[in-house]
């Protein structure tokens, strides 16, 4: 009796697996209202600055993988940082990312991050770029490495957020140092 059972939990664990894995490409998401805008006293290239939190993209060519999609900003600019997460996954310096709209228009953006193996991509927006986000909806990004192109399909959701995050961003005053707070540790609190 008991080898049947095993035999029985482990089928029903398999079917469980496998139904999960083949269920929706996108992860149960929704879009966000607040800002969630992070500024620590960390810099980047010596100067303060603020983040957006990121948006998984699926890679839809590749099994169970995503690519991290996130906004930043330094001094007035605006930053798009983009990690493919899978391991050794080589990004040149070049024109490399292609960001399809569904009015069929598509625009090139060029990695300013060195050469890298870390899947990591990173660009100053230019204003028309922004722009160009905001008012249209993005239907896919492409993005092109030594060994292979990973694409990713962008739901509403997704672009919802990306175009609040901009908003945000665009609003958003950098502070200095000495005005943002750092949370103080609640046990060091309670003792005094």
């Amino acid at each position: 009796m008991k080898p049947k059972k095993i035999i029985l939990f482990c089928l029903l664990l398999i079917s469980v697996v496998a139904s999960a894995q083949e269920k929706g490409t996108e992860p149960l998401e929704f879009a966000h209202f607040d800002c969630g805008i992070t500024q620590t006293k960390q810099k980047m290239d010596y100067r303060l600055f603020a983040s957006t939190p990121p948006i998984e993209l699926r890679i839809n060519n590749e099994k169970l993988s995503y690519t991290t999609f996130q906004f930043g900003k330094r001094k007035s600019k605006i930053y798009l940082y983009m990690r493919i997460l899978i391991d050794n996954v080589c990004i040149r310096q070049d024109e490399n990312v292609d960001v399809y709209f569904e009015s069929g228009e598509i625009i090139t953006l060029k990695n300013e991050y060195p050469l890298n193996c870390n899947s990591f991509f990173a660009r100053q927006m230019k204003n028309r770029e922004l722009k160009k986000f905001r008012e249209n909806k993005i239907s896919m990004i492409k993005i092109y490495t030594y060994k292979k192109n990973y694409e990713h399909r962008i739901s509403d959701i997704q672009n919802h957020d990306i175009q609040h995050y901009i908003e945000c961003l665009s609003e958003y005053k950098i502070k200095k140092s000495n005005e943002v707070k750092v949370k103080k540790n609640t046990k060091k609190d309670e003792k005094n």
